[in-house]
């Protein structure tokens, strides 16, 4: 983990070993901190003190986990006195404790600081990636992570008075250093000379060195008040700053959401100061990372500035520079940050581990820093967490246990925060429980987003794997793995990159980038930190990566399938299917990426009506999904051509396609929809006849240019679905008004008319009519995604189904009970019926599959009124009779096609209804009111009506729906790069509590009691006097799990 030197080997006279008992201090204020406490059997407790002077149980250290700040590493190097201050650790429980003396760091950096880079480097960024950003963006805390100023003998004579207004600071009036410009080329000359020699002892350069190290390195600059010398979470220009003259202000911008638009509010909030002789910057340059603080003029100032280039340069000539920069980092922030770096964990997990397991004690929150979880129970998929996301917080509240196992999909880094941690946050920070209430809601909010099958039974989803429902959600970076020579990888990567730039910040990175960025040599060693770390930040900065692989299995490929969220494996659709081994290949090269989820992309050749042979290429798979993407011809204008430049490609596509304006309806721009969890769907419910005006829809939608990126249906809704799926740019109304002729000839009825055992028709009949139609076509060969409801009277329960033959699932769905026999499963053998009768819209369905927005047409059967009361029996023969006799008075009766569709209506009554509520669909409700199940007569009347209702309707979501409107206008969408105030945690766990209740346990701010330790939100009292020696957590123990790893020394 920390990558110490090779010459530095722990001595093992340096440990010793100790038994403690239950309550007994092991460390306590004012001791030395220069040693690393392992637990050998039996656990310790972690306190803080709190500002009332009492300690605060904040973590329990169980076996084999360790006790220990990286931060104190830097004092310890730097040879200066380092004590804990607020921190103390007791026995939990009796214990024995193995404990190492670090002092000799101290020898092996001054024999080789060249190789103790590295670590202070990883020491920075655990600093900022792990305590900084978590207590920042995740519990809202700015100005208290760092010291107002620092306190050293040079400041504290010219300490200058300091007046706050709301969340700034600013100097007294009067007391501003005031500048004048330097007129002469002395005046000028001396101030160079002096930063100089500022800078030498800045950063530990002997004065005889200091002229040749720093000659040529050094910038002036002369700032006014107020002006900005680095913006928050930029990454360019980077420089290290010291002030000359003048003073300097740390700032973090407030993010809108965060603030009442009413109100006239800061836009800021002040950190710190930055006085003459101090040093700013030097976390940036260590860390590789965009800003973590805008740098402010907080009066006229003249700087000395080393920018990047130059300081890479120095660092290489004299190594020693990177500690002090370090420790000017560390000296700067705030006692309350030290004390509860001792408390976050960094938890690192290899593809496999599991960071919970179900059933385990909730005593923990974890944020994804970086990599990918997936939430499992009982081998079915629930969720993936990317980057950023907030797991197990609900759990922690209710104070229950695990209701799911969290695995690592691929190698991941987590902050740990313990709940006695964030009890202590609070109560020093009460302001934090607002935070955290945010985030809560956020997790409702997102709860309520994914609870997409409206709490109904699971799906029983055919072909396709379970966790395939939600696993391209939520990306950062995707791998685009070319399955032969003959795929033209490099335009594809362009292609697709141009298409995702319409709506996020994208950056594609190759063999070819990757080795002009860093250098030839980076791609050596297969576990680079400085490849590694690069990418990682590129992470931070970026949205959206493509890590386009190599041909062969080699080093960069390895590393982009270890990197990526979900892998892209493009093959050409013409080409022989793939071996199985070219995939076990590169999994045997990179076990990590085996539980990554993978999508195979199929190219076609303009030329091709059809995809086909799809099944072959899916069988007996790694794969979760597939898509099929037309090639233009632009992009096979390099065939043949054996060593093909990439720059020679993407000086053609930035010269003649990135200006171009992206069109939304390509199969590129699909494919970058579904990625990117931007895409439509479309929804066309079960009718009869009715599901004429579907055509209708489809045709507005076609010519308003709206796209469609996943289409499913019930009943008729399947069949006309299933002919766009085919086809998208065929047409559609000629295909279906010539199936509609068919249906509506009462001949052909009469000649499948059977002996009414199962139903009143063979289905010969029928099953012909729709066989023309799609003839051995496979769901797998559709252009775009396609699903269809059936209701499986076997094992009572709904099916969706994905893959298999398009006829048979289509006839399926559209089998009405007492009319049609059912259809029995060419796989299974269960007896499937319309899909009518357990979702005749299913919307959540659609929603379950991964679309932002679906549009759900609905023409299934209302209330009918004035029905004539019969009584408790019925004669067809006078039925018939009255309506034959032209003077009878006319009855309304429901036939039985009618009573069928009332069925599958008021079967699915509730979940209609929810859908129409639910904030992802557009419900859509053509003029049905006046058209039988049956009628199939009327299609161009039917077609007519619908398209009317459809262009005004269609055109108004245009005007009033946002997420249709970015759709449509992608080029006009401003992207910018994530800011660190922007968090959106996921969850799926249970709603079991009201937010109201969970929210008044998330805010409580823990009572201060003495002889107390108990930590969770159901017992609240944390805190134990400071002098009682004998007040020990009375707190269950939790499992033997080993989660956050022992800190390593290799």
């Amino acid at each position: 983990m920390l990558e110490l030197p090779s010459n530095f080997a722990s001595d093992i006279h340096e440990m010793a070993t100790f038994n403690v008992s239950k309550g007994e201090y092991i460390v306590q204020p004012g001791d030395d901190d220069r040693s690393l406490y392992v637990v050998l059997s039996g656990a310790l407790a972690v306190y803080i003190k709190h500002n009332g002077g009492k300690e605060c149980f904040v973590k329990r250290i169980g076996k084999g986990h360790s006790f220990f700040s990286f931060l104190s590493i830097i004092d310890i190097l730097m040879d200066n006195e380092s004590k804990f201050k607020t921190v103390s650790l007791k026995a939990h429980e009796d214990s024995r404790v193995a404990k190492f003396d670090i002092s000799g760091f101290k020898d092996s950096y001054r024999n080789s600081p060249e190789m103790w880079v590295r670590p202070i480097q990883i020491v920075c960024t655990r600093l900022l990636h792990v305590t900084m950003t978590t207590l920042h963006q995740y519990l809202g805390l700015s100005e208290e992570l760092m010291k107002l100023s620092i306190d050293n003998k040079q400041n504290s004579a010219e300490e200058k008075p300091k007046v706050r207004f709301g969340n700034s600071i600013r100097l007294a009036k009067g007391l501003r250093p005031k500048m004048r410009r330097l007129y002469s080329y002395d005046e000028a000359h001396d101030q160079l000379h002096n930063a100089r020699k500022l800078f030498a002892e800045a950063l530990g350069i002997p004065s005889d060195r200091a002229s040749e190290l720093l000659q040529e390195r050094i910038d002036m600059m002369a700032v006014n008040e107020d002006d900005v010398i680095v913006e928050q979470g930029s990454n360019d220009d980077v420089k290290l700053v010291l002030v000359v003259t003048g003073v300097l202000k740390l700032c973090q911008d407030i993010p809108k959401e965060a603030t009442d638009e009413y109100d006239d509010v800061e836009t800021e909030k002040f950190s710190t100061f930055v006085f003459q002789k101090e040093m700013v910057g030097g976390l940036q340059l260590l860390t590789d990372e965009p800003s973590f603080y805008k740098v402010k003029a907080a009066a006229n100032s003249v700087l000395a500035v080393i920018r990047k280039p130059q300081y890479e340069k120095l660092l290489a000539e004299y190594p020693q520079i990177a500690l002090h920069i370090a420790h000017s980092v560390i000296k700067r922030i705030s006692p309350f940050v030290r004390g509860v770096d001792f408390a976050i964990d960094w938890t690192l997990l290899d593809s496999g581990q599991a960071v919970y397991r179900t059933g385990e004690k909730s005593d923990s929150i974890y944020v994804v820093l970086s990599g990918r979880m997936r939430s499992v129970d009982k081998k079915q998929v629930l969720e993936e967490f990317g980057k950023g996301s907030v797991i197990g917080m609900i759990e922690v509240i209710q104070n229950k246990p695990r209701s799911s196992t969290v695995l690592a999909i691929r190698f991941s880094q987590l902050a740990e925060i313990s709940e006695g941690l964030l009890n202590f946050i609070k109560m020093q920070f009460p302001s934090v429980g607002f935070r955290l209430i945010k985030l809560l809601g956020q997790y409702f909010d997102s709860s309520n987003s994914q609870n997409t099958l409206l709490n109904g039974p699971l799906l029983s989803i055919d072909g396709i794997s379970q966790d395939a429902i939600s696993h391209i959600s939520n990306l950062h970076t995707i791998a685009i793995l070319p399955a032969s020579a003959d795929v033209p990888i490099k335009p594809f990567t362009c292609e697709l990159y141009h298409a995702l730039n319409g709506n996020k910040k994208v950056l594609r990175l190759s063999s070819a980038t990757i080795t002009a960025q860093l250098g030839k040599y980076v791609l050596d060693k297969q576990a680079d930190f400085k490849l590694i770390h690069w990418l990682n930040a590129q992470e931070d900065d970026y949205p959206l990566i493509i890590y386009e692989c190599d041909y062969e299995a080699s080093v960069w490929t390895r590393r982009c399938l270890k990197q990526a969220d979900a892998i892209l494996v493009v093959a050409n659709g013409r080409s022989k299917p793939l071996e199985k081994s070219f995939l076990e290949e590169h999994m045997m090269m990179n076990q990590e990426s085996i539980r990554t989820s993978k999508e195979l992309i199929l190219l076609w050749d303009e030329d091709v009506k059809a995809p086909h042979g799809t099944y072959e290429w899916l069988k007996g798979s790694y794969f979760t999904g597939h898509h099929h993407v037309k090639m233009s011809s632009r992009m096979r204008q390099w065939d043949g051509i054996e060593e093909l430049k990439e720059s020679d490609v993407l000086s053609y596509y930035e010269k003649s396609v990135y200006q171009e304006s992206i069109d939304i309806r390509s199969d590129f721009s699909r494919l970058a929809r579904i990625l990117t969890g931007q895409a439509i769907g479309l929804v066309l419910g079960g009718g009869g006849a009715r599901g004429a005006h579907h055509v209708s829809i489809l045709r507005a939608l076609q010519e308003n240019s709206i796209p469609i990126d996943i289409i499913g249906g019930t009943s008729m809704g399947s069949f006309i679905g299933g002919v766009y799926a085919e086809f998208p740019n065929g047409n559609i109304e000629d295909r279906v008004s010539g199936w509609f002729k068919v249906m509506s000839s009462k001949i052909r009825q009469a000649w499948d008319l059977t002996y009414g055992h199962s139903a009143m028709f063979t289905g010969a009949g029928f099953n012909a009519t729709i066989r023309n139609v799609f003839k051995d076509k496979l769901i797998e060969d559709c252009w775009i995604s396609y699903f269809c409801i059936t209701t499986d009277i076997t094992s009572s329960e709904m099916r969706v189904h994905r893959s298999g033959s398009l006829f048979s699932y289509v006839r399926a769905s559209m089998s009405l009970a007492g009319y049609l026999p059912p259809l029995c499963d060419p796989l299974d053998g269960h007896l499937l019926l319309d899909g009518g009768y357990v979702n005749n819209l299913p919307a959540d369905v659609m929603k379950s599959m991964g679309t932002k927005h679906v549009i759900a047409v609905d023409v299934g059967s209302r209330e009918e009124g004035n029905l004539y009361n019969y009584g408790d029996q019925l004669s067809g023969v006078w039925v018939l009779l009255r309506r034959l006799n032209p003077w009878a008075r006319p009855l309304k009766i429901l036939k039985q096609d009618e009573i069928q569709s009332r069925l599958a209506y008021v079967s699915c009554t509730r979940q209609l209804e929810m859908v129409k509520k639910a904030p992802y669909c557009t419900y859509l409700r053509p003029p049905v009111e006046t058209i039988g199940t049956l009628e199939f007569d009327r299609f161009e009347e039917i077609m007519k009506m619908g398209y009317e209702y459809g262009m005004t309707e269609i055109k108004e979501l245009i005007e009033t729906n946002e997420n249709i409107k970015e759709i449509l206008e992608p080029n006009k969408k401003q992207v910018s790069a994530i800011k660190v105030n922007s968090v959106k945690p996921t969850n799926n766990m249970t709603r079991a509590s009201s937010f109201t209740d969970l929210a008044a346990r998330l805010s409580k701010i823990p009572d201060i009691r003495s002889n107390q330790s108990i930590s969770n939100f159901g017992s609240l009292d944390i805190c134990e006097e400071s002098s009682d020696e004998e007040g020990t957590p009375e707190r269950v123990e939790s499992s033997s799990r080993s989660l956050t790893p022992l800190v390593s020394f290799e």
